[in-house]
């Protein structure tokens, strides 16, 4: 296996969290390893996994300390259809829904071939991290799916929360540092700098350390690149949508973009697309002490999912479980800054009550209350108080919603209802506003890949190309985002030799967090202020 690898290298792109370049010494140490894995998302970690349960010999990099990146901070749930975690629950889905509530959500940019892969192959993928010990049985409903698809952790017995995206982060780890350590070596402060590449052929890449320039031989899989924190003088952001530029993020400060810039900046053929497709994020949550401040926590669609409903001066807007494209826009339409001043963000409230604070989970909004991102307000009149507005206001629209709810539709075309706000219900606000997001996340745009699921590096003879998220390879998602999910972008990996025998197979980001809202993809541009790339009922919802 490892002379196979050694013999054929190639790359394999599946844009995840972007790896930044550092300014090191160029002492150079070359060794030989099979596989070399770019990025500590979900993605990376799932190729990894894949590769080295395979035979391969692998070695992840990551230019941040610890692996996770913005995966670490998904909170929503991962997207999958048929289940057994759905049957268990009584939920009737199919793969041919997936697809469809998908495609209709990109808008007509998402690739056909790739969302079926997604929707057909997320069955499996629940069942491989069940066999992994990451077994996600609650499942909820959210943005833009027809039916109850997102899948989360419950929380632990003694009531413990588990954020999807810590959860699977830390337990995809373990495995590394565990039952494959032997397999694996794990690179962190480590930044891509360049493709090594000889006589026309992708042969490695050379990275930079804290200690200086290093060089690794064999397969190439790019798992980073998002670029939603990129405010550096050669933004990404500032390049191909300088109107979101401006606004919040919820990614880390390590999404600026550089493993993509490095490619571009290499001139080794590697192409660009949908760069402009930056995904919004309709609810990132504002700290009323520090309103301005530019990086956000995020306010998952679950928080919807389970119950939360969304005001601008005591009144709704629009369907809450809408896509996230279609919210955005109906909060810039609506709403006004926060408070009424014009120096705060944009800003509409998200009310809840303690039903759907149960359903979410009470130990996660503890610590939202502890960030104060959520007030405990109690009572109707304190609630209206707390949004600026008049108690007589909110109970009207309380009162209609609920008349909507036993109706079963509203004026929005709200069909799930999650919970009922009665005039005793202990009530809890948050203020929100569009933040550029990634996704595992935010950024749709990327490498694309050919009919042979190559990354598009026209010097290289490569056989594979694995799209683990929208955002690293394109193409999944379409126009709108529709609920975190953390889903199956890989795909099986099978080079050809002489004898016709496969030299390399399913090696991938399979398995990778894919995005329809609680970490998904698919947005589209819908006017200058906001772009939504992410499209589809997604892999892993933030």
């Amino acid at each position: 296996m490892r002379q196979l690898y050694r013999l054929w290298p190639t790359v394999c792109v599946a844009l995840a969290p972007g790896l930044a370049s550092a300014s090191v010494s160029t002492s150079c140490a070359a060794s030989a390893m099979d596989v070399v894995v770019v990025g500590g998302g979900l993605a990376g970690l799932c190729a990894t996994i894949e590769a080295a349960k395979r035979g391969a010999k692998v070695t992840i990099i990551d230019k941040e300390a610890n692996l996770g990146g913005n995966s670490a901070k998904a909170s929503s749930g991962m997207n999958g259809a048929n289940t057994q975690a759905q049957r268990d629950q009584g939920i009737t889905d199919s793969v041919e829904k997936f697809i469809e509530d998908t495609l209709s959500s990109g808008d007509g940019l998402a690739v056909v071939e790739l969302v079926h892969t997604l929707a057909e192959q997320s069955r499996e993928t629940h069942e491989w991290l069940k066999s992994l010990g990451l077994h996600l049985s609650d499942v909820v409903q959210l943005g833009g799916h027809s039916t109850a698809r997102t899948h989360r952790f419950p929380p632990t017995p003694e009531g413990k929360p588990q954020p999807v995206g810590w959860t699977l982060v830390s337990g995809l780890r373990k495995i590394l540092e565990t039952e494959l350590k032997d397999q694996v070596t794990i690179r962190t402060k480590s930044s891509f700098k360049e493709l090594l590449i000889e006589d026309g052929r992708v042969m490695g890449l050379n990275f930079e350390h804290e200690n200086g320039t290093e060089q690794l031989r064999g397969t190439v899989v790019l798992t980073a690149g998002g670029y939603a924190n990129d405010h550096a003088d050669s933004s990404l952001l500032d390049l191909h949508t300088p109107a979101l530029a401006k606004l919040p993020t919820t990614n880390g400060p390590f999404a600026t973009g550089d493993v993509i810039k490095a490619l571009v900046k290499q001139e080794a053929g590697v192409k660009t697309t949908l760069m402009d497709k930056v995904q919004i994020h309709p609810t990132g949550f504002i700290e009323v002490k520090q309103p301005n401040f530019h990086t956000k926590f995020l306010a998952p669609e679950a928080l919807r999912g389970s119950g939360g409903i969304l005001l601008c001066h005591g009144k709704r807007f629009a369907n809450e479980l809408g896509r996230r494209d279609y919210l955005t826009e109906e909060m810039f339409k609506h709403c006004k800054p926060l408070f009424d001043k014009e120096e705060n963000p944009l800003s509409a409230a998200m009310l809840l009550t303690e039903e759907a604070v149960e359903k979410y989970g009470s130990g996660a909004m503890g610590f939202y209350k502890f960030k104060g991102l959520v007030q405990d307000v109690g009572t109707v009149e304190a609630a209206a108080e707390a949004m600026g507005t008049s108690a007589e206001v909110l109970k009207k629209t309380l009162e209609d919603y609920n008349e909507a709810a036993e109706r079963g539709q509203d004026k929005f075309g709200k069909k799930v209802f999650p919970v009922r706000f009665p005039s005793t219900a202990h009530l809890y606000v948050a203020f929100v506003t569009p933040t550029c997001f990634n996704v595992q996340k935010g950024t749709v745009g990327g490498i694309p890949r050919n009919r042979g699921r190559s990354a598009l590096v026209t010097q290289t003879r490569t056989g594979i190309g694995l799209p683990s998220r929208p955002g690293v390879v394109p193409g999944v998602n379409g126009a709108a985002c529709m609920a975190y999910y953390m889903e199956r972008l890989g795909y099986d990996v099978i080079r050809k030799g002489a004898s016709g025998q496969p030299l390399v197979t399913r090696i991938g980001l399979s398995k990778a967090l894919g995005w329809p809202i609680p970490w998904s993809p698919f947005w589209a541009s819908k006017s200058d202020r906001w772009t939504d790339v992410q499209g589809s009922p997604a892999p892993l919802h933030m």
